[in-house]
């Protein structure tokens, strides 16, 4: 079922209405005035607990007694009558339900088991809900005022093209108060509680299709149904509406990837950054920011190149400093035409580069600003303009005003200001806002927006495997703690997979005999690994010897393993005796499963260089051949691959090869392959290949 008799309803019937008379309402009596106050075209009708006229409504004790059906129902009761409440209302013939009340799965075992049980009973019966535990939503271009939050009983706001979705309740005060102050419009509010049946993904794919919202701002704690996210998104992004994202948690910890040296490489946040990065979604590192992110890229294009028109030489530096550092957006030198227009209002002795510090001068010639506005806009090599000032007089803040407007209504150009005059020119920034030019107090804010619109351009371009195809497969989640197998078990595991490893043998045991007759059979030099229980590390304890040459050498390097065995009181079962490799390079390669975006690839600088470089790349798959290319070549050791300083170059082609066959292995991730390390990855000259040298598989408790 959609979700428009949700969040579009004709009709709404409130369950659980105060009768009494507060200063501050809410729960349903809350929703009820605001709908009134707002001006809601549908019906409302309430449902109290003894009969009673509110504000001119006469209420009913019981949905049933309507005689007619709501197309969304608002449940404002206590916890243990929700489920008897909905019941009736589904049995009725209502579809969309609104429930506010908490005490459900954030609270405790008894409330998680009983929005089981509502969940159960919505889904069961094809209908919609929002909630448990919501302060509800806002639809602002319908003057549905769905929502018991506060701060809309002093006003709604403009209705705009920002769809916001929040996982929060008190949170979307302060957005609709930053909204309002900064004159961006919303077209939705919505937050989603404890998504018991319709959740953040759901709200994207709706927004994604409503001609009302040109992009779309979240606030997240947590993703859920990670699948219909993603789907979600190839819509939002199919239909050109940039996804802007907040997200709390950036210290989370307990991912699947966190073991091994992959964990300690992939940190909290980089299953997500890598969503973000192939999403095409704008990630904001203050929810200060989200807001006037999302309304510069839903009206501005991408600029290649920006034009800085400041007051302040200094302020202009700091603005430009702030573009250039982003690699996205260039300040090129304005061209001999534009300096000239601008030279009778401009002094030689100010710079007319590129930020172009204009002084006060052109202030006192009427005229003199949109001259040089205008002859910038006019520039050819000029995407778009940031007028960078710090507080002015009025009337010169008034010329800018005026100034801007008539050019961004002349070119089209994109025009910005960044204006930290929040008090002493706050009409003249009103005015701006008014006029739809983006007005920023921050520089990083502007630089975000601004950075955002190129990413989404970028992303649009090139739209990642991801995007274009979408998850074919799901890997099995695992919520079991994580146990690492051998690398003799390991290899067993990833063997029956179609990896190919280098031929070995494993001798069980401690007879230096058997090791013998194994080192022959493979042929010297011999690369020799000594197993012992829960050693993933085995170089730690001296139980790696790379190219023994002979039998002595042979004999000499098993009594040193067997000697640090003891030493350290090591359960020993074997020794693993291999064909000797001497790779050029050593790179990792790590798969993880990540609880809130499934398989995750990670590759890095391997061998004994993995924890001291720290120079990792991860994904989130499924990934195509060029991807996993582009994330070689982010890593630091690319330029050896490559041959850096005359070196020979190695066989990087090898290597994606390589990786895309571990890659492949994400679609069959679960309890019996929760995790995935190969460390090191050899990798020789161009043409002689790279191989997969050391293992290590982990499996969910009890599965080894």
């Amino acid at each position: 079922m959609t979700l428009e008799n949700l969040l579009c309803p004709r009709s709404v019937a409130i369950v659980g209405v105060s009768t009494k008379k507060a200063s501050f309402q809410v729960g349903g009596r809350a929703i009820f005035d605001h709908l009134h106050l707002h001006g809601y075209p549908g019906l409302v009708d309430i449902v109290t607990r003894a009969p009673a006229t509110v504000d001119g409504v006469e209420s009913v004790t019981e949905l049933a007694a309507l005689g007619h059906v709501p197309e969304c129902v608002v449940v404002s009761v206590p916890a243990d009558d929700v489920l008897v409440t909905v019941e009736g209302a589904l049995g009725l013939g209502c579809r969309a339900f609104v429930v506010m009340t908490g005490g459900f799965s954030e609270t405790d075992a008894a409330g998680a088991d009983r929005q089981a049980r509502l969940a159960s009973l919505v889904r069961e019966n094809g209908a919609v809900m929002l909630g448990p535990n919501t302060t509800g939503y806002v639809n602002f271009n319908q003057k549905i005022a769905m929502s018991s939050t506060s701060r809309i009983s002093a006003s709604l706001g403009p209705p705009g093209g920002i769809g916001l979705v929040i996982q929060s309740g008190a949170l979307g005060s302060a957005l609709l108060e930053a909204a309002e102050q900064g004159a961006i419009g919303l077209s939705y509010v919505i937050s989603t509680g404890n998504e018991a049946v319709t959740g953040i993904a759901d709200c994207i794919a709706y927004l994604a299709n409503d001609p009302a919202t040109r992009a779309i701002a979240l606030y997240v704690e947590s993703f859920r149904q990670t699948d219909q996210l993603l789907e979600a998104a190839r819509r939002a992004f199919a239909a050109g509406k940039p996804i802007v994202v907040y997200k709390t948690g950036r210290s989370e910890a307990g991912r699947r990837a966190a073991a091994g040296h992959t964990g300690a490489l992939v940190g909290a946040r980089a299953a997500y950054e890598a969503a973000v990065r192939q999403l095409g979604w704008l990630d904001v590192r203050s929810i200060e920011d989200l807001l006037p992110v999302a309304h510069y890229v839903a009206q501005a294009g991408p600029a290649r190149t920006m034009g800085v028109l400041t007051v302040s030489g200094g302020f202009g530096g700091c603005v430009a400093d702030a573009l250039e550092e982003t690699g996205l957006v260039s300040l090129p030198v304005p061209d001999p035409a534009t300096v000239s227009r601008m030279r009778e209002d401009v002094p030689a002795f100010l710079s007319a580069s590129n930020p172009i510090d204009i002084g006060g001068t052109p202030f006192r010639r009427a005229g003199g600003f949109a001259t040089c506005l205008d002859a910038l806009a006019d520039d050819p090599g000029i995407d778009a303009i940031a007028i960078a000032n710090t507080p002015i007089v009025a009337p010169w803040a008034s010329d800018v005003v005026e100034a801007a407007a008539k050019a961004h209504q002349r070119t089209g150009k994109p025009i910005s200001a960044i204006w930290p005059a929040e008090i002493f020119n706050a009409q003249a920034l009103a005015d701006l806002r008014t006029a739809g030019i983006p007005t920023f107090r921050r520089i990083d804010t502007f630089v975000a927006a601004v950075s955002g619109a190129a990413v989404f351009a970028r992303a649009q371009a090139t739209p990642s495997h991801l995007l274009r195809n979408g998850r074919t497969a799901r890997a099995q989640s695992v919520d079991d703690d994580l146990v690492a197998l051998d690398e003799h078990q390991s290899k067993s595991v990833l063997s029956s997979h179609a990896l190919i490893f280098p031929a070995g043998v494993f001798v069980r045991g401690k007879l230096l005999s058997a090791l013998i007759t194994a080192a022959e059979r493979i042929g010297y030099p011999v690369t020799v690994k000594g197993i012992a229980e829960n050693v993933v590390h085995k170089s730690e304890y001296g139980l790696v010897a790379v190219g023994l040459a002979d039998q002595a050498a042979l004999i000499a390097c098993g009594t040193q393993m067997l000697a640090s065995v003891e030493r350290h009181k090591l359960q020993f079962e074997g020794f693993l005796v291999a064909e000797t490799v001497r790779p050029k390079a050593e790179m990792l390669v790590g798969l993880g499963l990540d609880p809130e975006f499934g398989p995750m690839l990670t590759v890095a600088a391997g061998g004994i260089y993995t924890e001291l470089m720290r120079d990792a790349v991860t994904r989130i798959l499924p990934l195509d051949e060029t991807e996993i290319r582009e994330m070689i070549d982010e890593c630091r050791i690319a330029r050896i691959l490559d041959g850096a300083r005359g070196q020979p170059k190695l066989d990087k082609d090898a290597l994606i090869a390589l990786v895309g066959r571990v890659a492949a292995l994400g679609d069959r991730m679960g309890p019996d392959l929760a995790g995935l390390e190969v460390n090191p990855v050899g990798i020789g000259l161009a043409g002689e290949g790279a191989w997969l040298l050391d293992a290590t598989v982990f499996q969910a408790r009890g599965r080894s």
